[in-house]
């Protein structure tokens, strides 16, 4: 948004952007515009957003010859000047010439129709209208345009040509779409319309990948938190020794429990009696002055909870990355109901994916902890 409206104040005479179906309270609701602006920014700009989509023209006449809308024409629009009463600045209607221009479609049979019906209900919408190729040769020939550009649907090679209008040899329809790979599923390659000295051209290009964000639009700081604890407890564990031979024991165990099958017991066991000879060569001699039991519980105790707390973070972030990573390598990325609930046996028997089983026969740790039964 903050880029288009640079290029808006930019080329304020050369550029015009045209509202579209999705600029308007509705749908940012119903989909992840609104969501986005409340976790990057706030209200107030959410606000200002729709504020400036009411304010985006609807239509727009280029060369004097082509008329341009992003989803088509209206029964209740016989001229342009019909275009020019509408009162835009508003969220659009649920019906009239201004849910029309937003939401119509050209009818699936466009130039091959049975019939000479003009408009026809659109069901697949839920609102507005299909219209003919009929409807769109009277609309062109009664106000001497040569062609209706607009975009709304999703095309295969970024563009399509409609059926010519007779009375002209030109196409009286054209469907422009610029996004590629629409919504990360279709595919598609998108396409620009490029009119320059009488002619027309058609350029595609196709999408490019994805910047990686971190999860929730988290910044790197506080994703790096749950590293920063850990380390300072491992550090204060180091630095005040407070671990008890029976505790050392028992964390050695918890982390031969999760480290995975590719990492034998006993070389867990052999690192920790070399930790438990460092940490008694590196304790400083301390008289009971010095620190009473009691103190000395105190702290321990306290730094045992800050430990355990810092291992549950640790744990949630590497689970998170290892379902992240399932995800990725689901076919249609997105895991089953129920799918972890079975543990490891449990996905590999019900799995298709290939890059699943690779994952689990492999001797990687990778989701031995997650999908334990």
């Amino acid at each position: 948004m903050v880029y288009l409206a640079a290029q808006k104040l930019h080329h304020a005479t050369t550029l015009h952007m045209l509202r579209g179906n999705h600029e308007c309270r509705h749908l940012t609701e119903h989909f992840t515009f609104r969501a986005e602006c409340l976790t990057k920014y706030s209200e107030n700009f959410y606000r200002v957003c729709m504020e400036t989509f009411d304010c985006l023209p609807i239509g727009a006449l280029l060369n004097g010859q082509f008329f341009c809308v992003h989803g088509g024409i209206s029964p209740e629009i016989q001229t342009l000047a019909d275009v020019q009463k509408i009162d835009r600045f508003k969220e659009p209607p649920a019906h009239g010439p201004l849910c029309d221009v937003l939401w119509s479609d050209p009818n699936s049979d466009f130039g091959n129709e049975k019939n000479n019906d003009f408009f026809l209900h659109n069901a697949t919408r839920g609102c507005s209208y299909y219209y003919t190729y009929p409807a769109v040769c009277d609309f062109l020939n009664r106000n001497n345009l040569l062609s209706v550009i607009r975009a709304h649907e999703v095309q295969d090679m970024g563009y399509k040509m409609y059926k010519e209008n007779k009375a002209t040899g030109f196409p009286a329809l054209i469907t422009v779409f610029s996004a590629p790979n629409y919504l990360d599923v279709y595919q598609n390659k998108a396409a620009i319309l490029k009119y320059e000295q009488g002619k027309m051209n058609i350029r595609q290009f196709k999408n490019q990948e994805h910047p990686y964000w971190l999860p929730n639009f988290m910044d790197v700081l506080v994703w790096s938190f749950p590293f920063v604890v850990e380390k300072v407890t491992d550090l204060l564990l180091s630095l005040l020794s407070v671990c008890s031979d029976g505790e050392l024991q028992e964390e050695v165990h918890h982390r031969a429990s999760v480290v995975g099958e590719g990492v034998s017991y006993n070389r867990v066991i052999n690192e920790y009696e070399i930790v438990k000879k460092k940490l008694e060569a590196e304790r400083p001699a301390r008289t009971k002055s010095q620190l009473s039991p009691e103190r000395r519980q105190l702290i321990n105790a306290k730094i045992q909870a800050f430990a355990r707390m810092a291992r549950f973070y640790d744990i949630l972030r590497v689970e998170q990355e290892n379902v992240s990573k399932l995800k990725a390598v689901s076919p249609n990325g997105v895991l089953p109901l129920g799918a972890l609930a079975g543990g490891k046996d449990t996905l590999l028997q019900g799995s298709t994916s290939q890059h699943i089983r690779r994952l689990f026969s492999s001797h990687s740790p990778l989701f031995f902890f997650s999908l334990q039964p």
